[in-house]
């Protein structure tokens, strides 16, 4: 048994800008200018099992002290995008810019279980696998609301430019790549600190002490 996790980290951004036609005194956002706003959006799929691979299509793996059939796989593809909405005002010769707004998305995509074609629905082994794969689903779909959490903390920091605490910029194009550029300072971090825990977590399910409790539940694999 194995756990393979294919993660599609898609750290996209979007960024809607619009230009104050005042210019802000001080490099200061004008005063109705509205609080900066993060939203996180989670959605996981739901888990699909599937039951034609065979075992020499899951192969083998090292692990334990020596080589070892895959009996089965459970197969993530998650992603983390996000958009934002900033402001630019004309500041004596330069820029002044703020982020209004941030909508941040993580998204399982997929979740697949793949059991070994030899062990048919309904069996021990079909059903002893099953379980410990879903372990595995487990933990992936517990880590999401933690990193959410996560991000919408990062995301509060003072590393973001807002209209209480503004940024300058010699041009337009510049504020839009400064802001691309804290974004992804702020979120990737985070979203790799995400993979080494989720990686750690997966590694405690497929422990020895756990293969040897999945492997005492059936007399013949």
């Amino acid at each position: 048994m194995r756990y393979l996790f294919v993660v599609f980290f898609f750290a996209t951004g979007w960024f809607v800008a619009s230009t104050e036609g005042a210019a802000a005194a001080g490099c200061r956002a004008p005063r109705d200018a509205a609080d900066f706003r993060v939203h996180v959006d989670v959605q996981v799929a739901e888990p699909q099992v599937f039951n034609h691979m065979s075992k020499a299509d899951l192969g083998t793996t090292n692990s334990h002290g020596g080589e070892r059939q895959i009996l089965g796989t459970t197969q993530g593809g998650f992603s983390l995008s996000w958009s934002i909405n900033y402001q630019v005002a004309n500041w004596k010769n330069v820029y002044c810019f703020w982020t209004s707004s941030a909508e941040v998305q993580l998204a399982y995509q997929t979740l697949d279980v793949n059991i070994a074609a030899e062990y048919e629905p309904g069996s021990c082994q079909y059903e002893a696998v099953l379980d410990h794969e879903f372990e595995h689903v487990q933990v992936a779909q517990d880590i999401m609301q933690p990193f959410a959490r996560e991000l919408q903390t990062a995301l509060t920091s003072l590393a973001i430019p807002t209209a209480h605490l503004p940024d300058v910029a010699n041009t337009p194009e510049y504020a839009r790549e400064e802001v691309e550029e804290v974004f992804r300072r702020t979120l990737l971090p985070v979203r790799d600190q995400m993979a080494q825990l989720l990686a750690n977590r997966q590694e405690e399910v497929d422990s020895l002490e756990n293969y040897q409790r999945t492997w005492a539940r059936c007399d013949r694999w």
